[in-house]
């Protein structure tokens, strides 16, 4: 019963919302991009103004863990999940307009 209980909250939830994207970035450089490494493939989609292109699928991906953990009934990591898609669409609306 203990462990489950270290699986409910917040934080942890937050750390998959965040770094997930970041995992699911890496993929996309790796599988489309093999030529560059992770640092100058970041740089690259910053200058030439793709980021937000990029993180828009990598994000969407936070929608797999959610739905586990919502089946699981964790609700509270589900909740940090939410919160680091919301940072992150901050992040795209950023990158988007300027």
């Amino acid at each position: 019963m203990g462990s489950i209980k270290r699986l409910n909250h917040r934080l942890l939830g937050l750390a998959f919302g965040l770094i997930g994207p970041v995992v699911i970035l890496f993929g996309i450089n790796v599988f489309s991009f093999p030529s560059l490494d992770f640092g100058t493939f970041l740089k690259n989609a910053y200058e030439i103004q793709m980021m937000s292109t990029w993180l828009k699928p990598a994000v969407l991906f936070n929608l797999a863990p959610f739905m586990l953990f919502i089946n699981l009934e964790r609700y509270r990591t589900a909740q940090g999940i939410v919160f680091a898609t919301i940072i992150y669409g901050l992040v795209i609306a950023y990158f988007t307009f300027f």
